[in-house]
């Protein structure tokens, strides 16, 4: 986004720093010599960057990070790195879906960087509902409720998978 602004590489490198707290020069270097600029880049007109849009009804705030005009339509651009073979990874999905929910686009777009693909993302009813299944669970967790634990293919790819396999206890499971 910085070179889409107009700035070097070093002005991303002090940007990403400022930024991260947990900046890593070898990660940056190596990302910046795999980012693609696309053609369809220079058909965005820019509107915005960093936009924060927060709900206060919800309690959720998401990050745009650029508002382009794109063949006559407004669109939230979100950039991913690396894409998949088909359609667009779940976290991006969710990342338009809590958008769709929050503010008035409808639609949004993905670019990764790693290949120069632009996908478009449509919300529909299914999404914002999933989206709001989401705000919903991410509440309950922050109000101290632990959601039961359901096995899926992702447990063996997840950092919490040691505390998930813990067997809560309460006071009253103590005396039986």
């Amino acid at each position: 986004m910085s070179l889409r602004r107009g700035f070097d590489l070093e002005w991303a490198r002090k940007r990403a720093m400022t930024i991260n707290e947990n900046f890593d020069l070898d990660v940056f270097n190596s990302a910046a010599s795999k980012f693609v600029f696309s053609d369809l880049l220079h058909d965005f007109k820019p509107i915005d960057w960093d936009v924060t849009i927060k709900s206060d009804r919800l309690d959720v705030v998401a990050v745009i990070d650029e508002i382009v005009e794109f063949r006559k339509k407004t669109y939230p651009v979100l950039v991913s790195l690396k894409a998949p073979k088909e359609g667009v990874w779940f976290r991006d999905l969710m990342k338009i879906a809590v958008l769709s929910v929050i503010s008035d686009y409808k639609s949004g777009l993905i670019y990764y960087a790693y290949s120069g693909e632009l996908r478009k993302v449509d919300s529909n009813i299914s999404l914002r509902r999933k989206a709001l299944k989401l705000i919903e669970r991410v509440k309950m967790i922050k109000n101290g409720f632990v959601p039961e634990r359901r096995e899926c293919r992702y447990c063996n790819f997840c950092s919490f998978v040691n505390e998930c396999k813990v067997k809560p206890s309460t006071f009253a499971s103590k005396f039986l």
